[in-house]
């Protein structure tokens, strides 16, 4: 079986494992892809699958200009009836019990944020089901006269705390930086993965750069670093690798850089890595790939 074909499986099957959830139906409940593999960045014989089981309750954040009541009433919201917190542990406990009824109690391990299954039959790869309601962000847009909202996902951990996603923007905004690149964009990803593991793995690497880092950190080099003509695959990377240490270098621009979704800031406290783990590995990779 493919790498492709292996993760298919393995997304077949926990869907198969939830179909038949009444209360999941019942709560117009369904199931996602997202990460890596969704976005055609995964590293062969390191892919998994992440999934996303997703109600449609709403939650609702306001920027400070917000009128609260009215853009409730002009947005058209109305209450469903229970709690974020009641969804959420709703969903857990439902998505729990079918899938280690499918899988086993062995092969499923509940997380702060997702389940994780492992040891799937007839696959290799694991895979992250992450329980998820949407996610709006209300503006108001002065040179309109209205109410706008940006929308994502959000997950609430088993330890209260919150984090919002924008998956949708992801995708579309790697579909787009990928045809702009003549389609080297996705491929220098992969190839920067597999060297920051290369890196870790020979300790020439002394910080967690995770996957969702280094695919935001190419993104923000220009296009015409990925276009120059006469670059083969080596020297590409060389490139993009030093611009991308130029731009960190810039602590204006820094301050203004966002993930691939364009709608969250990519260094902020509640992230899961910094700022300096960002320039260390720009910094690594430099040095390994030496000068232009």
């Amino acid at each position: 079986m493919t790498e492709s074909g292996t993760i298919e499986r393995a997304q077949s099957n926990v869907t198969d494992a939830i179909s038949g959830n009444g209360w999941l139906r019942q709560e117009r409940i369904c199931i996602l892809p997202q990460g890596s593999y969704y976005n055609n960045t995964n590293v062969r014989n390191e892919a998994d699958i992440d999934l996303r089981a997703l109600h449609p309750l709403v939650k609702i954040e306001y920027a400070a200009n917000v009128l609260q009541d009215c853009a409730w009433t002009a947005l058209g919201y109305s209450h469903y009836g229970v709690t974020l917190d009641q969804v959420f542990n709703r969903m857990r406990a439902e998505l729990t019990a079918d899938l280690t009824r499918q899988f086993g109690q062995q092969n499923v391990i509940a997380g702060q944020k997702a389940l994780r299954i492992k040891g799937i039959t007839g696959s290799r790869a694991e895979v992250d089901v992450v329980p998820a309601v949407r996610f709006h962000y209300v503006l108001w847009r002065a040179d309109v006269s209205q109410y706008v909202m940006v929308e994502g996902i959000a997950i609430l951990a088993s330890d209260g705390r919150w984090t919002m996603n924008f998956p949708e923007q992801h995708h579309a905004n790697g579909i787009d930086k990928r045809a702009r690149t003549a389609h080297r964009f996705k491929r220098v990803v992969r190839i920067l993965k597999r060297l920051r593991s290369d890196l870790k793995d020979r300790g020439l690497l002394t910080v967690t750069v995770p996957s969702f880092l280094v695919e935001c950190l190419v993104y923000l080099v220009e296009d015409q670093y990925f276009l120059v003509e006469g670059d083969d695959q080596y020297g590409r990377v060389r490139r993009i690798a030093h611009r991308l240490q130029a731009l960190l270098a810039n602590s204006q621009a820094v301050a203004q850089m966002t993930e691939i979704n364009g709608v969250k800031l990519l260094f902020h406290p509640a992230q899961g890595w910094t700022y300096q783990d960002a320039l260390t590995f720009a910094n690594t990779v430099v040095a390994q790939l030496g000068n232009l």
